[in-house]
């Protein structure tokens, strides 16, 4: 398959596992509710952590483009200590740290009611604190995902995202809303090409079952 640099390389991912993925297709619909009148945003959903844990206390922001809401890291499963990031202008993966605004994530959930993929399961978009900017659908199928600038009163289908059902230990596939066939994938991020790592390329990719396309959204706790 084609690299999203113009490469050509032979992409392998992690092992084959009974998981099944989300899509069941190729492009699917997406659904939207009755576009009648005003549509407030909905309340602030706290999440309980999944890694066993219990929270303390959410790490919480007043800036302008997320107000006093929850923030979020996101990361996979063949290496929870990297979580997205961005640098240089581009979504990886980079090693944890907290005090970064640009592993920090709002996950604005303003069109979940309205924007649903075919599976009926609601849309996100997940904009970066440090930039403002909302992660974007790639431009075709093994390309890197894009970022772009995030207006919260536009509804932009291009920058809305699902969450799969459990894959396995709560891990889920991230899916445009849609075309739920591509997935957030760490890009050669399988053990046959040495793993992830610090600078990991963002992708999206269809569901090969591997753990760098097994992702949790998790609230950053003090």
């Amino acid at each position: 398959m084609a690299s999203p640099f113009g490469h050509n390389h032979h992409h392998h991912h992690g092992r084959e596992d009974e998981f099944p993925p989300p899509p069941h297709d190729g492009r699917g619909e997406v659904h939207h509710a009755a576009h009648g009148g005003f549509y407030p945003e909905p309340p602030a959903v706290h999440h309980v952590s999944h890694d066993g844990s219990q929270p303390i206390r959410p790490y919480r922001d007043n800036d302008e483009i997320g107000g006093n809401r929850e923030t979020y890291k996101i990361y996979c499963r063949a290496d929870p200590e990297l979580c997205l990031s961005i640098r240089h202008g581009q979504l990886i993966l980079a090693r944890s740290n907290p005090s970064d605004p640009h592993q920090h994530l709002y996950k604005e959930e303003k069109y979940s009611t309205r924007v649903k993929d075919d599976e009926g399961l609601p849309s996100f978009a997940l904009v970066n604190k440090g930039t403002g900017q909302a992660i974007k659908h790639a431009s075709a199928a093994t390309k890197p995902v894009q970022l772009t600038e995030y207006k919260p009163d536009h509804l932009d289908e291009s920058i809305l995202w699902t969450e799969s059902k459990d894959t396995g230990d709560n891990y889920k596939a991230i899916r445009m809303v849609n075309n739920i066939s591509l997935n957030f994938d760490a890009f050669h991020g399988d053990k046959d090409h040495g793993g992830v790592q610090d600078g990991t390329t963002i992708v999206n990719w269809e569901w090969t079952k591997g753990d760098n396309q097994r992702w949790k959204i998790v609230p950053y706790y003090y």
